[in-house]
């Protein structure tokens, strides 16, 4: 009888550790999404959330007049703030990746920015991945290019806004888009999908053609 109760203070005692520390992740996760959403509004890279229904409501007015020379806003459901816990820069340690895909609050054309940070294992930080992913893509575009003389002149106009971050499978992966300068807004020469590897410093693209 009391190796059973033994057992049994063994087990439920591990049992609250591992749900103390589920609960603790769970808080320090909230915490760094907040704390980057306060850094993006205070540095005026975003704008609040907006859920109204039509630019002709009263509230998207008076979203506009808050968030002077803003287009896009924050999601305005927190699932829409994606995290990955991985290694992210190969020493074997786990770090944060947090991401999301911004809202179109003032109906504007295009698409819209998706915003990105990397919280390392030691309290450092990296806000501009999507950047470095952007920069990536081009200038391996541009090495394929030299090569292939079959691949067009592309533009970078429309790459933040149409670069996005999906997940991550061995790496930071998602979609983009080249445009021409003669393309429509509608159909860009190329589809792209990628993979990033923010340690390596290395990505790798797949490339389709669009046919008109």
């Amino acid at each position: 009888m009391r190796v059973l109760i033994f057992c049994l203070t063994v087990l439920v005692t591990a049992a609250c550790h591992q749900n103390n520390k589920s609960g603790n992740t769970h808080l320090e996760l909230n915490a760094e999404i907040a704390k980057w959403k306060k850094e993006l509004l205070d540095n005026k890279q975003i704008g609040n959330p907006c859920d109204y229904k039509s630019l002709n409501d009263s509230s998207a007015q008076q979203w506009i007049a808050e968030n002077p020379g803003q287009l896009d806003g924050l999601p305005d459901n927190e699932s829409e703030i994606k995290s990955v816990t991985t290694d992210l820069n190969g020493d074997s340690k786990n770090d944060l990746l947090l991401y999301f895909q911004s809202k179109n609050c003032t109906g504007h054309n295009g698409g819209t920015k998706t915003y990105a940070k990397i919280i390392y294992s030691d309290g450092t930080s990296q806000s501009d991945i999507v950047s470095e992913i952007i920069r990536n893509i081009r200038e391996e575009y541009n090495k394929r290019r030299s090569i292939d003389k079959n691949l067009k002149e592309t533009m970078g106009d429309y790459l933040e806004t149409t670069t996005t971050i999906d997940g991550y499978i061995d790496g930071i992966s998602g979609v983009f888009r080249l445009y021409t300068s003669d393309d429509p807004h509608c159909c860009p020469s190329y589809n792209g999908k990628y993979i990033f590897k923010p340690h390596k410093k290395k990505i790798e693209l797949q490339i389709s053609e669009n046919s008109r």
